[in-house]
């Protein structure tokens, strides 16, 4: 009769569980936006005054558009009674073999406190790059965050705080962190209790804090309360910290910096593209990165800054309303005590759990966990095999990604379904003791070796061991897992991407082995009728895999002069030909490498011959030169107009700009200005000098040659592969 009235009950347990999941996920979205507030709040709607004027056009670094949106910063900014500086230094910075060389320009604006002097004198830093990429015009990456800064500054303005609070507005950051290198060149980071930097990757979502450093205890303690929807949990800290990913907090953060990273992430479509633009913007995600923003400086700004360094903390947020948080060296303890516990519970009851059949729902738990996620590996190889246009798309991600996000959840079901068969000869008392003994190690081996990553285990595997003594308690441990993991693995989903979508699916298997007990009951045509609707999902997303004037397909042409050889070529990062380039590229094109040429051309790329469009060409000249134990050449190099960088090749010797020593032999300057550069040679030794400039989009008279753009297509983002552009080369012997 017991079991019956479990077994009854299952299904109403189960639906239960998918509301508390589903209201979880629903649950992390940003907030609505406000037009307008009170003065000493946030709103969107003034913060958007502000974007309308920085994201009108792409303004990388060295733009006239880059000062255009400088002016309007240190303008607004003095208007609110900030005191203003622009910065401006030369920085070197190595990106593979290739030395980028800019002026970035830096804007800081310092509100003076109260009463600096509790902190003794450390001031609170927020930080976001005013530049964006050449292909977009950055509403969202960063203009979000700067519109978001200005909005906030006028906030503290009218109702201030203790300490000094300066706003640094970094440029060259989507360059490789150039205005971040030369703020911490030049000032350190030691008169800053704490550093708080925005981000954005797409145009929506909520904000996320994703990103912090050692001895965070304190500053997570401050972003719990500081917003509606404090977004945050530890493993991202732990994912993202092992990846090469970086922003203009990484310098920071290795200079010895205390802080927070931020950003919203999805709807990377938009992402570096022109669509990156204020009508694509989530108003909601401006709102959250202005009302956590505002938060934050509420709760440093009149605190000692000097106390934000203390123990690690492992966090975790409730239905995107409340942060959990508590130190490193407590999940430590507790992990232990809880899988000891665990033990001793199972030692107390091995008269009705066997160990031979805990172990082996334990196996069988592990081993769901490992066919899920290979199964999804799997199906999104043959996705990718059988539909290579999802390769044209940024991260190959599909526009209507929902379709594979369902399928591949339901594969894992499938796995657990599955599984639940040979659990079959065991008790549910027993399958539940299993899946919390491979919980347990899992706890054990996170809080040792990855303790921001442990509370996925250790509140299931805490509520598992009443669940133990009583059957009725079974819903416990899922239930726990059901309001934790669910907004976890979407945002995996959206952070990995489809390609890395089996990460998502094997954290959400780790919480759902916990439903063993509960699913032992259900039909045995469960699992096959599951795998089915997952192949049916996958394969609906697979027909619908299609570009139209709503959701386009990226492709890229390159035209490229050769001022040398006379040779002028159509190139393009492209896949395969489609409509637009095939116009000049033809159905099949010559495939290529020019990385060695250039560095900026990473991937292959097809290639046909051009016509000669007489482009202008950057130059070199002479400004002096010495000869003496070493030869001494001073020359200028001096883009077109219209370059966003000149790649420069030097010989091998000595060779500086300015007071900064250059250690490559391929150099790439940034913006349209002049800039000196010398090189010391052997006596006698020819300096040869290899331009070429790169402009953005492709020039008029290249555009008419092919064409308009077919609706269903859009330019490549940047950083996703080369985009459109023209590359001028010539050869300058001095």
């Amino acid at each position: 009769m017991i079991e019956d009235a479990r077994s009854r009950w299952s299904p109403v347990l189960l639906a239960v569980l998918a509301a508390v999941a589903a209201l979880a996920v629903l649950a992390f979205r940003p907030p609505a936006p406000v037009a307008d507030a009170p003065a000493d709040a946030f709103a969107a709607g003034r913060a958007e005054e502000h974007l309308r004027e920085i994201a009108q056009r792409p303004h990388p670094i060295g733009s006239a558009d880059n000062e255009r949106v400088r002016d309007h910063l240190v303008r607004t900014a003095r208007d609110l009674g900030a005191e203003v500086t622009v910065e401006s230094d030369d920085v070197v910075h190595r990106w593979r073999d290739v030395e980028r060389v800019a002026t970035a320009h830096n804007v800081v604006a310092r509100v003076r406190g109260s009463d600096p002097a509790l902190s003794g004198g450390k001031a609170l830093l927020l930080v976001a790059h005013h530049d964006s990429v050449p292909t977009g015009p950055g509403a969202a990456d960063d203009g979000a965050a700067v519109a978001a800064m200005l909005e906030t500054l006028r906030a503290l303005t009218t109702s201030g705080v203790r300490n000094d609070v300066v706003f640094l507005f970094t440029d060259g950051e989507e360059a490789g962190t150039l205005g971040a290198e030369a703020f911490v060149r030049r000032h350190g980071v030691g008169e800053y209790g704490a550093v708080l930097n925005w981000e954005a990757r797409g145009s929506g979502g909520p904000v996320w804090m994703f990103q912090t450093g050692p001895g965070n205890g304190p500053l997570v303690d401050a972003f719990a309360g500081a917003s509606s929807r404090p977004i945050a949990n530890s493993l991202a800290y732990e994912v993202y910290r092992r990846m090469p990913n970086y922003s203009d907090f990484s310098v920071f953060l290795d200079a010895g910096a205390r802080g927070l990273n931020s950003a919203f992430i999805e709807h990377v479509h938009d992402y570096h593209s022109p669509y990156d633009d204020l009508e694509r913007l989530d108003r909601g995600s401006l709102q959250h990165h202005g009302e956590t923003m505002v938060g934050l400086v509420r709760a440093l700004g009149d605190r000692d800054l000097r106390t934000v360094d203390g123990s690690s903390a492992v966090y975790f947020d409730l239905f995107s309303r409340v942060l959990v948080h508590y130190p490193v060296w407590f999940a430590v303890v507790l992990a232990l005590l809880t899988a000891l516990g665990l033990g001793v519970v199972l030692f107390v009851r091995r008269g009705r759990s066997a160990w031979r059949r805990v172990l082996f729902a334990a196996a069988v738990s592990a081993g769901a966990v490992v066919v899920a996620g290979g199964a999804a590996f799997g199906v999104w190889a043959l996705v990718a095999a059988v539909r290579p246009e999802l390769g044209f798309l940024a991260l190959s991600e599909p526009y209507e990604r929902g379709w594979f996000v369902a399928g591949f959840l339901l594969l894992g079901l499938t796995a657990l379904l599955a599984a639940v068969r040979p659990l079959r000869r065991c008790t549910r008392t027993e399958a539940l003791a299993g899946a919390l003994v491979l919980t347990a190690v899992l706890l054990v081996a996170s809080a040792l070796l990855v303790p921001g990553a442990s509370f996925l285990f250790q509140w299931p595997l805490l509520l598992g061991l009443p669940a133990l003594w009583s059957p009725r308690l079974f819903v416990l441990p899922p239930l726990a897992a059901a309001v934790v993991h669910p907004p976890l693995v979407g945002t995996l989903l959206v952070a990995l991407g489809m390609p890395l979508a089996a990460a998502g699916v094997v954290f959400a298997l780790l919480a759902g082995v916990l439903l063993f007990p509960l699913l032992i009951d259900l039909p045995r045509l469960s699992a096959p009728v599951a795998a089915a609707l997952a192949v049916a999902l996958v394969a609906v997303g697979v027909v619908r895999v299609d570009f139209t004037e709503a959701e386009q397909r990226p492709n890229s042409l390159i035209y490229l002069q050769d001022d040398e050889t006379g040779e002028s070529s159509w190139l393009s990062a492209d896949p395969r030909p489609d409509e637009w380039t095939s116009r000049v590229l033809g159905d099949d094109p010559e495939r290529v490498t020019l990385t060695d040429e250039y560095p900026m051309l990473t991937t292959g790329l097809m290639r046909a011959d051009a016509p000669d469009l007489d482009l202008p060409a950057p130059t070199a000249e002479v400004l002096g030169s010495t000869t003496g134990e070493r030869r001494t050449v001073t020359f200028r190099v001096t883009p077109t107009p219209s370059a966003w960088r000149t790649q420069v090749t030097l010989p091998a010797g000595d060779c500086r700009a300015g007071d900064l020593d250059l250690g490559a032999r391929v150099l790439e300057l940034y913006g349209s200005a002049p800039r000196d550069l010398v090189c010391e040679l052997d006596p006698g030794a020819p300096l040869t000098v290899v331009l070429a400039d790169h402009s953005t989009g492709l020039p008029p008279r290249a555009a008419v040659l092919v064409g308009p753009r077919p609706g269903d297509t859009m330019p490549v983002q940047s950083g996703n592969r080369a985009f459109d552009a023209a590359l001028v080369r010539a050869v300058f012997r001095l």
